[in-house]
């Protein structure tokens, strides 16, 4: 689903020009044909975070003014522009225009709205408003995947359906599919405040990990995870651990 926004370009530039072009993780960089094509690459990192953990720590950062409420199926519409708005300078959508990324936006909403990242667990996503009766300024949006080595490939999609009860025998892992919060509120601690409100539910559901992924050369997010205590996960593409995988079925 990220390739599909992400653009294939070509530059009729020198070379001299295509060695000073900045590098973003997720495109490979090729030059022939006195031109620079650029190619989407997306990689992911997934990080863990140890729910129990978290909870006892002081809570820090965390906004004062932002007010949460749980996701209503009324909020899913209004969610698209704040989405598209947060994500406005970051692959996969920063490429896209106005109206292209709001229809992204959607997609990807929609996606995970029916199940598609997994079922939504409605009791840990939240909005954020801007004071009681303010505009919605973040979202928190955690769908449930199946238990496994979560540094795997195989671990972020359901093979099969998952059981229409998974939630209520707490099957699988939750995971942080969606966190975002408004450009001009970013860095006032809502997103902590979001997390904290996931992480009390999904330790009254009984669960004890939260799983979460984001694309390489997404820095602020990277530095987020960091911040709030996620661990990184080993690279499931590596070498060193394609190797290590090879000798131990050996």
């Amino acid at each position: 689903m990220c390739d599909e926004w992400m653009p294939h370009l070509e530059l009729p530039i020198t070379f001299e020009q295509f060695q000073q072009l900045p590098r973003n993780a997720a495109y490979k960089y090729e030059y022939f044909h006195e031109r620079a094509w650029l190619s989407p690459r997306p990689h992911y990192y997934h990080a863990l975070l140890d729910l129990e953990a978290w909870a006892a720590r002081p809570l820090e950062g965390a906004s004062r003014k932002a007010r949460l409420r749980p996701v209503q199926p009324t909020d899913w519409a209004g969610l698209a522009p704040l989405f598209s708005a947060a994500f406005d300078r970051q692959q996969p959508f920063c490429g896209l225009d106005d109206e292209r990324a709001l229809a992204a936006a959607r997609k990807a909403l929609e996606h995970t709205r029916a199940g598609g990242d997994g079922p939504w667990i409605e009791q840990a996503s939240f909005v954020a408003t801007d004071g009681e009766a303010g505009p919605e300024v973040g979202a928190i949006l955690v769908t449930l995947l199946p238990e496994g080595d979560p540094s795997g490939w195989h671990s972020y999609h359901w093979k099969e359906p998952p059981p229409p009860d998974a939630l209520a025998r707490r099957l699988g892992r939750p995971h942080l599919t969606w966190i975002f919060v408004r450009p001009f509120n970013a860095g006032q601690g809502v997103g902590t405040l979001l997390l904290s409100a996931a992480v009390r539910e999904l330790l009254a559901l009984g669960y004890k990990q939260l799983a979460s992924t984001f694309l390489i050369g997404n820095d602020s997010s990277m530095l987020w995870h960091w911040r709030q205590g996620f661990q990184l996960l080993a690279y499931p593409g590596s070498w060193r651990r394609q190797v290590a995988e090879m000798e131990e079925a050996m």
